[in-house]
């Protein structure tokens, strides 16, 4: 067994499953420990007095810098923050970081994120898990880490081999089959290439998943903002939507709205992702 390594943060820094599920949704926690992948490797996470405790089945050097870009350790948050205070004339994003100021923007694993969130249209955060664990458990390498059984997302290569209708078959509120085949095949062909979107600016990127079937605004921006590390992304739900009326006097349909939240970007910039999930992490009913 590895030693168990400690990564020091920038503070504050603190897990919680509900900040962790609501960006990567996989993660689970057992006996204080968080499980999940990072960079394809099983890994249980802790808090620590300076960061992180963190354990995995491989070398726990050769893993740490992907760790540390994985949780953003080392990201100066407290700038962050201060840039939110600042650019926010409510005082509701003060109010905000005192309550979850230990969360971080995470740097999930980008194919996974993406089925992730074709799966997400009309659910809640425990239906999108469902289904990722039910494809992983059915499709993936099943790795007993710990005593504790972890199934890997399967590759694109892997769910390009598999009939739609299976894939509706084993979790019946999937009804974007079609879709992750269509990814799969295109990621499997080249003609999809996740990591040049991350290279491009963040309205080519949303641009390029937008022309897919069933990826609209707001799927495009939360693959933006956690697969693509585009901290500008502003993906805007019905619970984030609730934590926009300080800025408004009135939320309507429709443009308003629309006007509103390109306002908003543009007024917390590169940091827009973070206000954004402050303000999910908010409004989301506790479970």
């Amino acid at each position: 067994m590895e030693p168990t390594l400690i990564l020091e943060a920038c503070l504050p820094f603190e897990l919680k499953l509900r900040w962790l599920q609501s960006q990567a949704f996989r993660w689970d926690k057992c006996d204080g420990w968080y499980y999940g992948f990072v960079a394809g490797a099983p890994i249980r996470v802790r808090d620590h007095d300076e960061g992180m405790e963190f354990e995995s089945d491989v070398p726990e050097e050769s893993l740490k810098p992907s760790v540390k870009r994985y949780f953003r350790l080392t990201q100066d948050i407290g700038q962050v923050h201060d840039a939110l205070r600042e650019a926010d004339s409510t005082g509701q994003m003060d109010e905000l970081i005192r309550k979850h100021g230990g969360m971080r923007i995470l740097r999930p694993d980008p194919w996974e994120c993406l089925v992730s969130y074709i799966c997400s249209q009309n659910k809640p955060v425990s239906g999108i898990k469902e289904i990722a664990d039910d494809i992983a458990t059915e499709y993936g390498t099943l790795i007993t880490f710990r005593d504790v059984p972890l199934h890997a997302f399967p590759p694109a290569q892997r769910l390009v081999a598999i009939d739609p209708k299976a894939l509706k078959k084993l979790a019946p509120g999937l009804s974007r089959a079609e879709r992750i085949h269509e990814v799969a095949t295109h990621i499997t062909d080249g003609s999809l290439d996740l990591a040049a979107l991350a290279r491009m600016p963040h309205q080519h990127a949303r641009a390029v998943l937008m022309s897919y079937d069933g990826i609209g605004e707001k799927i495009a921006d939360c693959v933006s903002l956690f697969a693509l590390d585009k901290t500008e992304a502003f993906p805007v739900d019905t619970h984030i939507e609730k934590g926009l009326k300080p800025y408004a006097e009135k939320l309507t349909a429709g443009k308003v709205n629309a006007d509103l939240i390109h306002q908003l970007r543009e007024t917390f910039g590169t940091n827009a992702g973070y206000a954004g999930q402050l303000l999910f992490l908010e409004h989301y009913p506790e479970s």
